[in-house]
């Protein structure tokens, strides 16, 4: 708990109960502080983005939560699959790898995983309610909570937007949302007719409008994806049912995958967002944004849910140095988000560069333009305080597994 006299423990709203604020929750909760979690959904969703790389074991191992993961109902993975810049599949074995396997998870399961953890060690969950207003009154933070048809007022010392995408409160603080490109995904879980697949391995297939994503589930259902631009005509075609099936036909592995097994589509594929995106600040007064709000990942890294884990962990540090009074704590935060943001940059161009079989269609050209068209303004964030998290407790370990996973925060900044 931080060093500083307080009267009582101070009191930190998470609004969004993902992976990202569970894990700001319950290490808040483990250093003594009274975290509290606003999820506007009444239960934990099933959710498209079911990878977890062999490094994301590492952020949890430092959690204590392999234990818990392993015994879910989760998948384990051995590898990865591509035809990417050429017609013959190449594969990468995780086993050969210093992480060991991988896992394609239940995301519900996942998910209250996360959250009994969190309740487990103190924090107050609050589910089906909704934050409809904030207003900071000079000392603290002032949340208008909407559960049901009643509205409490909550007060709090420091709040943390862990809405998604939306980064619904960064916004009202200020924050712009900066998309660097244009990407959606069409995804669908398939049920199959019998059996199904028994290989785990994670597959990914090029096409001239851009790629399909593949995976089997523990459930026996196949999820998959058709990624491509928001404004690319294909786009039009997927949204539909039979559109979706005739572009899937083109690809030959992922279709082969589909068929052999007898796949069947449950329900129509839902058209998500897969851009690379960030917040033009994530960070102000008593406030701070991490997860997807903060920064969100094509999915081609496959390392969103590891950035999730990882930045959860360090903005908790963060809130623990700035409500001790450690003015550089924030900028320890900003500099490690930064940092990773931009090796995510520009791992990711070279993956989309390796791909040179369609460079004149649209989808290719624009990736092929190079990092530099995509990356914001430059943040106000440096270096020097990050000694300041190397000291924290098992603070090195998830930095290496967030360097790994080459994901979470590029070119960031505060709002003062």
């Amino acid at each position: 708990m931080p060093s500083g006299n307080y009267s009582s423990a101070p009191r930190v709203a998470i609004v969004g109960g993902g992976p990202a604020g569970a894990v700001v929750a319950l290490t808040l909760a483990r250093r003594g502080l009274c975290p509290m979690v606003f999820e506007a959904a009444s239960d934990a969703q099933a959710k498209v983005g079911e990878c977890l790389p062999p490094a994301g074991a590492v952020v949890l191992d430092r959690l204590g939560l392999m234990a818990h993961l392993a015994a879910g109902p989760h998948l384990r993975t051995y590898g990865n699959r591509s035809l990417w810049g050429t017609e013959q599949a190449r594969e990468r074995d995780f086993v050969r790898g210093l992480h060991g396997t991988g896992w394609h998870l239940d995301r519900r399961g996942f998910e209250v995983m996360l959250a009994c953890a969190a309740v487990e060690s103190g924090v107050a969950w609050h589910t089906a309610s909704r934050v409809m207003a904030v207003r900071w009154d000079g000392r603290h933070w002032e949340l208008a909570v909407v559960t049901g048809a009643a509205t409490r007022q909550v007060g709090v010392d420091f709040l943390v937007d862990a809405t998604g995408r939306r980064a619904s409160l960064a916004r009202r603080c200020g924050a712009r949302r900066v998309c660097h490109d244009g990407l959606v995904g069409a995804a669908a879980y398939l049920e199959p007719q019998g059996r199904g697949a028994t290989d785990t391995f994670t597959l990914v297939e090029a096409v001239p409008s851009g790629w399909w994503y593949s995976a089997v589930l523990a459930n026996g259902h196949l999820a998959v994806a058709y990624l491509t631009d928001h404004d690319l005509p294909e786009l039009r075609l997927a949204r539909r049912v039979s559109g979706w099936w005739e572009l899937l036909c083109q690809a030959t592995a992922t279709w082969s995958r589909v068929r052999q097994h007898g796949y069947r589509l449950g329900q129509p594929p839902r058209v998500l967002p897969a851009n690379s995106a960030r917040l033009s600040a994530i960070l102000g007064r008593q406030w701070l944004a991490v997860g997807d709000a903060a920064a969100a990942h094509d999915p081609l890294s496959a390392h969103g849910i590891t950035a999730a884990l990882g930045a959860g962990f360090y903005a908790a540090q963060a809130i623990l140095g700035l409500l001790d009074g450690q003015a550089d704590a924030g900028l320890a935060y900003l500099s490690i988000m930064d940092r990773t943001y931009a090796h995510y940059f520009q791992d990711l161009h070279a993956c989309y560069a390796d791909e040179q079989r369609w460079a004149g269609q649209p989808f290719w050209r624009r990736r092929h333009r190079g990092p530099a068209t995509i990356q914001g303004p430059r943040g106000i964030a440096g270096t020097a305080a990050l000694a300041h998290y190397e000291d924290a407790r098992d603070g090195p370990a998830v930095a290496r597994a967030c360097a790994v996973a080459g994901s979470s925060g590029a070119r960031m900044s505060a709002i003062v």
